[in-house]
């Protein structure tokens, strides 16, 4: 606890800050404290709203993952050295995290890996945790998007192919206390600020991620951003699959199906009540309903 002094300060008043006057304005009306805001880390969808990671080994070995809209629109994953794997989300999670405010003004900011270590309660001194984070990045820079689902500014059409990555260039430190820089790409770093970007609640972000529930994390960022101010929001079951990048549990014959999703997807969804939905049903017409929190 810091040392509080006696001294008279030379200037016998200083103005209150408006976060100051409000809070007596509420306790002069007897009106109760605001809860304290969570930190949050920005999302955007059209860019976030992929699987960037794979949800298994099996799914690692991925080369390439195309994600067809209803509208016609897509986005392509290409990863030539296989998909980044489990870890990956809670990786970018914290950099992005720790770097929002520099990343709103620049392209780049610096974190070191014992912090990353540190945030997802993994052992900073095991030699195997950095071997495996530097696959994980090495994966995730040769990985590149290409995407016609952003809208001309000029004409609301989507008129244009983007392709892109998520890291322009990356400085990994040998040593893990010292910083690394990670640059990313200017259209990366455009979508978190469009106005598209999505708050996430980043303290269940890391909950997840600390646990590994990759698919989970990423299910949390697609239904937040879907939901909306929604009373409710339906989708075929087969499109919201194919919408997640789990397509070839779509294409299974119905028993089958039922089968991966009892094992695989619905465990993931159960992890999101009370956070990003009250629940979730399948109705008579084959449809999965998600209900918003209250």
């Amino acid at each position: 606890m810091p040392h509080v002094t006696n001294v008279i300060p030379q200037h016998p008043f200083v103005y209150p800050d408006s976060a100051d006057i409000k809070k007596q304005l509420r306790e002069s009306l007897g009106l109760p404290p605001k809860p304290e805001v969570k930190p949050q880390v920005a999302v955007e969808g059209h860019v976030c709203d992929v699987p960037l990671w794979s949800f298994s080994k099996r799914r690692s070995l991925e080369r390439i993952l195309l994600v067809a809209y209803p509208d016609g629109s897509f986005f392509q994953v290409d990863t030539p050295k296989g998909m980044p794997g489990p870890r990956f989300p809670g990786y970018l999670d914290v950099i992005l995290f720790h770097g929002q405010r520099d990343l709103f003004t620049h392209d780049h900011t610096a974190i070191s890996v014992y912090r990353i270590f540190q945030a997802l309660e993994m052992d900073p001194h095991h030699s195997g945790n950095y071997a495996h984070f530097r696959w994980d990045l090495d994966r995730a820079f040769h990985t590149t998007l290409k995407t016609d689902r952003f809208r001309n500014p000029a004409t609301g059409e989507r008129s244009h192919v983007y392709y892109f990555r998520i890291f322009r260039s990356m400085a990994l430190a040998k040593n893990r206390r010292e910083e690394s820089q990670f640059h990313f790409d200017d259209r990366f770093i455009a979508s978190l600020r469009s106005g598209y970007l999505k708050r996430l609640d980043f303290e269940f972000c890391l909950w997840l991620d600390k646990r590994c529930e990759a698919l989970a994390r990423f299910l949390y960022g697609h239904i937040v951003k879907r939901i909306g101010e929604k009373s409710l929001y339906p989708r075929d079951l087969k499109g919201f699959l194919w919408d997640v990048g789990l397509d070839y549990i779509a294409e299974l014959p119905p028993y089958r199906r039922n089968e991966r999703l009892q094992r695989e997807v619905f465990p993931a969804l159960d992890l999101l009540k009370g956070e990003a939905i009250r629940s979730y049903e399948m109705d008579d017409r084959g449809n999965i309903v998600f209900i918003p929190l209250d």
